[in-house]
């Protein structure tokens, strides 16, 4: 008697999700996960179609997301498990794996850096900030880290002056819930820069604004509830008269999205996010230096405070630029150069164009 309940009620269960899995409509997007969810694949003689019907019915799966907080919350509070899909917790942050150390990744990061500087000329300071990703500064020794020493001791073989900010930053910095550093913390980083370029540094007072429902990458990742972090963005009268020209979005000419605060990604407010070239211009500027930054996103937040120090600043973001098509549109004579990344494209490199 005990089997038969056991497997009428298992014969319920497949019929009645199977059946839920008809009636519901799909969703095109997970808006905690941030992607877009599998369509259903086209039949064909193909092998990899198996394992695209597979992914379609997890990410079409009923009630998917509610089994997603149960799985987390049986992993992190029941079993005590110090991960879940690679993403761990450790003093109220959200962290996620990013082990192992990825040899070649660095070697290609390196060539890459190399190639862009043949474009550059003499008259150009070259300058390179590698910023390390908030797992640098995790104080848990359960986890697996890559080499941070190894790292930043192959980039220190680049024949370019460099901006060590290991030691001025903190986890305090970063987000809990996503990748990024905090805008509003940014000025110690900021006099560093003007201190190593030889530019003055200015005590400049901002208007702090403050978004109160920013949840970053990491949320949805862990599938666990908790509170919202607050997203400010700075402004004063030398940034809301700054011009900015996009590649890809002409109709936007200011600093910031506002419009991106609504979107899946808030964090994008910041120069409208993955813009592969941006030039951004100070028309109240009493310098004629220029500076160019080659960079990934977490130059999106600080460019705006680099803003009041140069007349015109160019973003190139060779993940979704070639120097072929940039090359046609900038000039490298006489100005300042960044090379800004993170260590998380230090060690996954290969999105970098040439």
């Amino acid at each position: 008697m005990k089997d038969k309940i056991i497997t009428i009620s298992f014969l319920i269960f497949i019929i009645t999700f199977s059946l839920l899995g008809i009636i519901y409509k799909d969703n095109d997007i997970s808006y905690s996960e941030r992607r877009e969810l599998s369509k259903f694949p086209k039949y064909n003689f193909n092998n990899d179609y198996i394992n695209k019907l597979d992914k379609y019915f997890l990410d079409h799966y009923p009630y998917r997301e509610t089994f997603r907080s149960i799985k987390a919350n049986v992993n992190y509070k029941l079993l005590n498990r110090l991960d879940n899909n690679d993403i761990y917790i450790d003093n109220n942050y959200i962290f996620k794996s990013i082990y192992p150390t990825d040899i070649k990744s660095i070697d290609n990061f390196i060539n890459k850096i190399n190639y862009y500087k043949n474009y550059l000329s003499k008259d150009n300071n070259v300058y390179m900030i590698i910023i390390p990703d908030k797992n640098y500064y995790l104080e848990s020794d359960h986890f697996l880290q890559i080499d941070y020493d190894y790292i930043y001791s192959e980039i220190d073989k680049l024949n370019i002056k460099k901006i060590d900010v290991r030691d001025i930053l903190n986890l305090s910095d970063y987000y809990q819930t996503d990748t990024h550093w905090k805008q509003e913390n940014l000025d110690k980083v900021i006099r560093k820069i003007t201190n190593v370029i030889d530019l003055e540094y200015r005590n400049i007072n901002y208007k702090y604004n403050v978004y109160n429902n920013f949840y970053g990458v990491y949320y949805g990742q862990s599938a666990l509830k908790r509170d919202s972090e607050k997203l400010i963005y700075l402004t004063n009268d030398v940034i809301d008269n700054i011009y900015v020209k996009y590649y890809e979005n002409k109709e936007l000419t200011s600093i910031y999205n506002l419009d991106k605060l609504k979107s899946l990604d808030c964090y994008e407010v910041y120069l409208d996010g993955a813009s592969s070239y941006i030039e951004i211009y100070n028309r109240n500027s009493n310098s004629d230096r220029e500076l160019v930054i080659f960079r990934d996103s977490f130059a999106s937040s600080i460019t705006p405070l680099l803003s009041p120090y140069y007349k015109k600043i160019t973003l190139i973001d060779n993940r979704y630029i070639s120097s072929n098509n940039y090359l046609n549109m900038i000039d490298f004579t006489n100005q300042d150069i960044i090379f800004m990344y993170s260590t998380l494209l230090v060690n996954n490199s290969s999105s970098l164009r040439k």
